[in-house]
């Protein structure tokens, strides 16, 4: 029998999770412009999940019986099947939230990313390249809306995050 580090996978696997799940909220949650750091915090957030997860499912399919107890013991899924489904469940509604981001970032002009500002320093005028660092509140409101996000928050929030 292989040695599992399940007790020690699935915390890390809860951390991340409930992580992904407050940076979710926060981007629907927020009003006005929506950061790039926000959003930076988000993607980063559900990579870690979705590690950490794998991880964990990994670590529980070496000793079931020992997993699906210690699952029970902090509320968590009855069984590793149920918590492979909700895993699926969560990855399809991050595929389909990647997708309303990309084509939120595809719809934002130069401008709006990166622009030639000028800055006068003690008398002396220099250009400088600056970047965005929000997208407007105009074109953050549709993607802080959309059902992808809302579906994604709701299947973090079927596991308990």
């Amino acid at each position: 029998m292989p040695l599992s580090q399940f007790p020690t996978a699935m915390p890390a696997a809860v951390t991340a999770t409930l992580a992904a799940a407050i940076a979710l909220r926060h981007i629907r949650d927020t009003k006005g412009d929506l950061t790039f750091r926000a959003l930076d915090t988000v993607q980063d957030a559900l990579f870690r999940a979705n590690v950490t997860t794998y991880s964990a499912l990994v670590e529980g399919a070496k000793a079931p019986a020992a997993a699906e107890a210690f699952m029970a013991g902090v509320g968590g899924p009855a069984s590793l099947a149920d918590y492979q489904a909700a895993v699926v469940n969560i990855e399809t509604k991050a595929s389909a939230w990647n997708r309303t981001l990309s084509a939120a970032l595809a719809e934002l002009t130069g401008p709006e990313l990166i622009d030639l500002v000028s800055r006068d320093v003690d008398g002396v005028k220099t250009r400088h390249i600056e970047r965005a660092s929000f997208i407007s509140a105009a074109k953050a409101g549709p993607l802080r809306a959309s059902s992808e996000l809302a579906a994604l928050i709701t299947a973090f929030e079927d596991v308990g995050a």
